[in-house]
């Protein structure tokens, strides 16, 4: 059981999730060890997307194995998180779901030459990540009793 408190509910998980554009996707590697790298998001109807390119290792990685763990922090005071626990599935993705992922941290002129780039360079694909579990920390809300 953790020792600080859950979110209050849903509709603040859903908020927390809005605000926050960065999160850490570790997938598995085919010896077994963990790949853990940042990656922007977007969070959508309980699903959430995520911007990628082909060969990436996380991409490698769950078109063997798509079990996942995704993990979405605020590293500021106060400090919370989300850690999701599920599976990816790859998919091909247009150039405007890919600008408007990285809109979110970045200005839009930025992430249409960005998004073009990784494009002709690399293919772009999403990772669309279906939470199967949720754990959530608000320290906020004090600690647990």
């Amino acid at each position: 059981m953790p020792q600080m408190p859950p979110m209050e509910d849903d509709a603040a998980i859903e908020a927390f999730l809005q605000e926050e554009v960065i999160a850490v996707l570790s997938t598995h590697n085919a010896d077994g060890t963990i790949h853990s790298a940042p990656i922007l998001f977007l969070y959508e109807d309980g699903i959430f997307h995520l911007g990628t390119q082909r060969g990436a290792q996380r991409v490698i990685n769950l078109q063997r194995d798509p079990n996942a763990t995704l993990l979405i922090e605020r590293r500021s005071d106060p400090f919370k998180f989300v850690i999701a626990y599920g599976t990816a599935h790859i998919v091909n993705t247009d150039f405007e779901r890919r600008v408007e992922i990285l809109a979110r941290l970045y200005p839009e002129e930025g992430s249409r030459a960005f998004a073009g780039q990784m494009q002709d360079q690399f293919g772009l694909v999403s990772i669309e990540f279906q939470a199967e579990r949720m754990v959530t920390v608000d320290y906020s809300r004090g600690a647990a009793g």
